[in-house]
């Protein structure tokens, strides 16, 4: 049954990009295209695929990122990091202090029609057998264990 949501979900993100009515096909799959389909985001320099909307433990969630096509992309894991600047980019000029004031993304993704919800990160724990997961409601990165389940997207 998992191997069945892994396979759904991984072909999901590739036919997502057949319900995009203007989208253009590009002869190279590293350039981005003239738009991208609903739910995709270009945010911090990388091109974002949608939430899944069903779990996945983390062998699942990189399998669903390796094994993904869409857009003619090779698609990855995010880091911790990339997570969390995506949920608190504001657009601000790099260098400025963002600590002492939250700014937030979070309106801009729910326009996305992104559901935020805890996500896989590439970024391994500091205990063996647990890896971060990143809240992108609040940007709040905390462990998951390895073999629990979360939410994945997928970058480029």
């Amino acid at each position: 049954m998992k191997k069945l949501i892994i396979t759904l979900t991984a072909l999901l993100l590739t036919l997502n990009v057949a319900s995009a009515d203007s989208l253009e096909k590009t002869a190279v799959p590293s350039a981005a295209p003239a738009k991208l389909p609903p739910g995709y985001i270009i945010q911090g320099g990388l091109t974002w695929a949608p939430i899944t909307t069903t779990t996945a433990t983390l062998a699942e969630a990189k399998d669903i990122c390796s094994s993904s096509t869409a857009l003619g992309y090779k698609w990855r894991l995010p880091t911790k990091d990339e997570l969390v600047a995506l949920s608190r980019y504001d657009g601000s000029t790099p260098g400025v202090r963002h600590d002492l004031i939250f700014h937030s993304n979070v309106s801009t993704l729910r326009t996305q029609g992104w559901t935020l919800y805890d996500v896989w990160s590439s970024t391994p724990g500091t205990v063996v057998g647990f890896q971060f997961i990143v809240n992108l409601d609040g940007g709040i990165a905390n462990y998951g264990d390895e073999n629990g389940v979360s939410h994945v997207s997928c970058v480029k």
